[in-house]
């Protein structure tokens, strides 16, 4: 990935514009601004457990800090960029992703949760039952994502098992659908709105919502926003502005969820109505509620990890969750 064409944006003087190139969506400000607050990268997947990001930055609220969102299309690229400090956050990012980068010293810390719920496992349209998963190919995220951490539970739950009844294959979550289109898969488990765009174009059918496959201790906290430690001990006012803006973010979200859609199109490239239906069909598909990162959940899905032998060694969480923004957001602004 050529990095340099990726950040390049063009000023635009006395207005805010919104400008899509080379994969970033990049709000302008004056050069007056630019020097009065930092500048934040974060990336993002077109996926909508990154919409508290997306809907924030289309509103433009940020008053202590100035946000470029960066897109990205795999999970992969998105982690080399947050090794490589190419970009200074993720939002969102995998839970189990950014517990691996921690894992393997990147300085990264979570700073809010991005969601609760919102991920779906879609399979062919004549796959009625988990039972008739035997034998076929799952695609995933990642390995190192809470999909497949999900995926196997519910495949455990069921009698069948990852590897010895299921195959699973990785592919970036944009070539999802086209691959079930195509039969060179038989289901997926993604995070929304891959699962409503299957739905919307008859491609596929949801078998379950992840909101009914409960991981012990954890209320499926399956993307967290996570900054790396540098900045946030530089500009600690900075992430403040932004966790606040991204919690009042997900309040607008589900008060007004077509018109939080209709600011996604230029960020995801779907249709509004998929937005909606991938966030209230039916109520309580995904959630923006309830942020506050919790120590316990994460060692949840971690312990998990440890179980699959995706991480070598348990990281400190104490030291990886750091909710004081999201508390103080949360005293001010109220649930």
């Amino acid at each position: 990935m050529n990095f340099k064409k990726l950040y390049e944006r063009p000023l635009v003087f006395g207005f805010a514009i919104l400008i899509i190139a080379a994969g970033v969506v990049s709000l302008s400000y004056s050069p007056k601004e630019i020097e009065e607050k930092p500048m934040l990268k974060i990336g993002y997947l077109p996926i909508t457990h990154s919409m508290l990001p997306v809907v924030a930055h289309a509103q433009g609220k940020f008053s202590k800090v100035n946000v470029e969102m960066v897109k990205f299309s795999s999970w992969t690229e998105l982690a080399e960029a947050l090794k490589a400090g190419k970009i200074d956050g993720g939002g969102s990012i995998l839970n189990t992703l950014a517990i691996k980068l921690a894992e393997q010293g990147v300085p990264l810390r979570s700073v809010l949760m991005a969601v609760r719920d919102g991920s779906v496992l879609v399979v062919k349209n004549d796959i009625k039952d988990v039972k008739e998963l035997k034998n076929k190919t799952i695609a995933i995220p990642s390995k190192f994502s809470p999909h497949y951490i999900l995926l196997q539970k519910y495949l455990e739950d069921n009698g069948l098992d990852v590897g010895n009844d299921v195959k699973t294959i990785e592919l970036a979550p944009p070539d999802m659908v086209s691959a079930l289109a195509s039969g060179s898969i038989d289901g997926y488990i993604v995070a929304e709105p891959f699962g409503a765009k299957a739905e919307d174009s008859k491609i596929g059918r949801v078998l379950v919502l992840s909101k009914d496959i409960e991981i012990p201790g954890s209320t499926s906290n399956e993307c967290v926003i996570a900054i790396r430690s540098e900045f946030i001990e530089k500009y600690p006012e900075a992430v403040q502005d932004f966790v606040d803006q991204l919690i009042l973010a997900g309040i607008y979200v589900h008060k007004s969820p077509e018109e939080a859609a209709k600011l996604t199109v230029p960020y995801y490239g779907q249709k509004p109505e998929i937005i909606v239906r991938a966030i209230n069909d039916p109520p309580g598909r995904t959630v923006y509620l309830d942020l506050l990162p919790r120590e316990s959940e994460y060692e949840a899905f971690q312990n998990y990890m440890l179980k699959l032998g995706l991480v070598k060694k348990s990281i400190d969480m104490k030291e990886f969750v750091d909710d004081r923004f999201a508390k103080k957001a949360y005293e001010t602004i109220g649930r």
